[in-house]
């Protein structure tokens, strides 16, 4: 019989943890998962897994190296902006494009609920990804209703 110390209980969790770890990342299999996934991730300071999440047709922030219009910067403010929300994704619609996707969207935060549409697009390489996320519209929409938005 194997007795189970402490240090063996903290040796096991390290080797494990890597593998949860990649498991929680990799393909969003719809757009409203990738929406969903996304604000999570925000709302979870992992900027990692929010530029795995947030691209254009040819792949995600992550993996093709978005440059231009300061992504960084953007991830940044929207998970300052995003921390400590739920999301709920509400519905999809076909948008502009055959591999968009445009997801009926509610965040909440502090007794604000806001729906707004996100714009999600199918990479071939990356999956699901969100496209344009509009912060300004979860901003104004909690100010028109009295919420707090947060700033």
């Amino acid at each position: 019989m194997h007795v189970r110390t402490p240090l063996t209980l903290v040796l096991l969790a390290m080797t494990v943890t890597p593998a949860l770890v990649v498991a929680q990342g990799g393909k969003a299999k719809s757009a409203s998962a990738a929406v969903e996934e996304y604000i999570k991730a925000a709302a979870d300071s992992n900027l990692k897994r929010m530029a795995e999440l947030i691209g254009t047709d040819k792949g995600s922030a992550a993996h093709v190296g978005l440059t231009g219009g300061n992504v960084e910067k953007r991830m940044v403010f929207t998970q300052a902006w995003l921390s400590r929300v739920s999301v709920r994704a509400l519905s999809e619609l076909g948008g502009g494009k055959k591999n968009e996707r445009t997801v009926t969207t509610e965040i909440a935060r502090n007794g604000c609920k806001v729906v707004i549409p996100v714009l999600a697009v199918n990479s071939a390489k990356d999956g699901w990804l969100v496209r344009n996320l509009d912060l300004d519209q979860v901003k104004l929409n909690c100010q028109s209703t009295g919420g707090n938005s947060g700033n």
